[in-house]
């Protein structure tokens, strides 16, 4: 969900949604537990990386130890990520010596894990009394070059943890945001699910997908991701109200999505704060909950979403 490697924030900007979840358009629908008792959470990666970066301290050829000891033993979670953002060992020892203070916090985190699973099953027990139907692919804790990468897939969520080994209310988030995406594809079918980031004019769409997986996160944990960008909106709403309606016309996501996460003018991705804002109007308004939030998860026609949520409106 938030990258900021300076190196690659013109990348990052692009790839965001547009990856997520295409491997389900050509694929069956997944059959992963269904109570939140299964969740598990998957750090054997980061138990490699830490051998690894423990074994530095005495070897030299960086590339040679990351390859063997963290690449060539990756779980399916690190193979699937490897192969949406072409992490490398060149990438990572480049992160690792540009953010040293980040990749010295995970020996502690690894140490303290347990603390990390209970926390994961309380969530996934919190979770599953908003969504009771969930279903719970495994979400493995990944280590990658310091972008602060969560995304859904299909063989579960894929979290990398640099940019929140120091912060386990963010990694909940980040967790429970990606896992609302992964309802989504479920709820509305592979192919349906990845179209949209391909498809033009779909600035509306994404926002409402993005909105709808942090109204799913605010309902277990009381906040979203983008809490910065939510506090902006709400302090020049009927502003950016009027921006966000004025873009849509030429279909303008700068400001609002991937591309907004380079500058430091504002808080980045505040369309996922509009979506957010979008979808709880439209369920606070609606008399049935249980079908409003379904609704959330499908999205299947933008316009009359925000229509029916009235936070326009007439």
């Amino acid at each position: 969900m938030m990258t900021s490697l300076i190196s690659l924030k013109n990348s990052a900007s692009s790839f965001w949604g547009m990856c997520m979840f295409l491997s389900l358009a050509a694929s069956a629908q997944p059959n992963y537990p269904r109570t939140p008792e299964q969740a598990k959470v998957v750090y054997t990666d980061l138990v490699h990386f830490v051998e690894a970066y423990n074994e530095l301290v005495t070897n030299t050829d960086t590339l040679q130890v990351l390859q063997t000891m963290y690449f060539d033993r990756g779980s399916e979670g690190l193979k699937e990520f490897i192969g949406r953002h072409q992490l490398s060992p060149e990438l990572l020892r480049d992160a690792m010596l540009a953010n040293p203070e980040r990749y010295a916090l995970l020996p502690n985190f690894l140490a303290n894990i347990s603390a990390v699973e209970e926390t994961y099953l309380k969530l996934m027990q919190d979770y599953s009394s908003v969504l009771p139907n969930a279903m719970y692919p495994p979400t493995y804790l990944l280590v990658g070059a310091n972008r602060g990468i969560g995304q859904a897939s299909l063989v579960g969520q894929l979290i990398t943890v640099t940019r929140a080994a120091d912060n386990l209310e963010k990694l909940q988030k980040i967790m429970t945001h990606e896992l609302s995406h992964f309802q989504q594809a479920m709820a509305m079918g592979g192919q349906k699910y990845a179209a949209l980031y391909t498809a033009p004019n779909n600035m509306l769409g994404i926002c409402l997908r993005e909105g709808g997986a942090e109204f799913v996160t605010s309902l277990v944990l009381n906040d979203i991701t983008q809490s910065a960008a939510l506090t902006y909106i709400k302090k020049n709403e009927s502003s950016l109200k009027q921006k966000f309606t004025e873009d849509l016309e030429t279909q303008n996501k700068d400001f609002w999505l991937w591309a907004s996460i380079g500058q430091n003018e504002y808080p980045k991705l505040l369309g996922y704060a509009m979506g957010y804002l979008i979808s709880k109007k439209y369920y606070e308004q609606a008399p049935d909950k249980t079908a409003a939030l379904q609704n959330i998860l499908l999205i299947d026609d933008a316009e009359a979403f925000v229509q029916s949520s009235g936070y326009f409106g007439k």
